[in-house]
């Protein structure tokens, strides 16, 4: 019965008629590309600032935190206590997702080496924040640190020397580096690292514990923001604003 249907309507003089069917759009599929790249950028734009009040979030969290934790015991902003614990974890995890995007992101010349420089930054602020040596009573301990601080320098070494020959490739993409979000948010945990100078040297006349949580909580909070660094985007391609064809 189906092959006789099929017999009978190829045997119609009007489907004959049309050799071949074709649906048809107004549109050629080059006239989605402009719709494409307006997207991406707008996706872009939403990650931007979805990331922007995740970080904000977070550093409310930390500082809530950290109050709090002091305000039970004081003793949290000594040395190797719980808010340079705290500080060491977020460079150590900082320095691990630089190092690992940088490597398996697909990212390859300056944006590689930008943030392969971020991830040593924040293993040499690592070694300064937290002294491994007193991190128990076993000279293991020492051992450990002075290996970490040989391996952090031969690094930094090389990389000085990679970065050395090239210079005019930095120079000529200055402003780009500048303006790349992983370098801004690390710039800010910077500036954040100034602000808990003067707590530091207690230039302010405020009690010392609390001088000292000021200084302890700004450094939190520039650790995480080079762990939020890590998240955000390198350097970006210009971007072409076209458009998008209406429908």
């Amino acid at each position: 019965m189906k092959n006789f249907l099929k017999s009978s309507l190829a045997q119609l003089p009007l489907l004959q008629s049309f050799p071949r069917l074709e649906l048809r759009t107004p549109y050629h599929l080059s006239d989605l590309q402009p719709f494409s790249l307006e997207l991406m950028s707008y996706n872009n734009r939403v990650r931007s600032i979805a990331l922007t009040f995740l970080i904000i979030g977070l550093l409310a969290i930390a500082t809530t935190l950290s109050f709090e934790l002091w305000q039970i015991n004081p003793l949290v902003t000594a040395e190797n206590a719980g808010l340079e614990l705290g500080q060491g974890a977020f460079l150590v995890l900082a320095a691990i997702i630089q190092g690992v995007r940088a490597f398996t992101s697909h990212e390859s010349g300056l944006k590689r080496d930008i943030r392969v420089g971020l991830a040593l930054f924040a293993f040499a602020l690592f070694l300064r924040e937290v002294d491994i040596d007193k991190l128990g009573a076993s000279a293991a301990w020492d051992v450990l640190e002075k290996v970490l601080r040989v391996i952090a320098l031969v690094m930094i070494l090389g990389f000085a020397l990679h970065m050395s020959r090239r210079i005019k490739l930095v120079l000529r993409n200055f402003s780009k580096i500048l303006l790349a979000p992983t370098i801004l948010i690390s710039i800010l945990a910077c500036v954040f690292y100034a602000c808990g100078w003067p707590f530091d040297k207690e230039l302010f006349s405020i009690d010392k514990s609390l001088s000292l949580w000021f200084e302890e909580t700004f450094e939190l909070n520039a650790c995480l923001l080079f762990f939020a660094a890590g998240l955000a985007s390198n350097i970006k391609t210009d971007e072409v604003k076209i458009q998008a064809p209406s429908f």
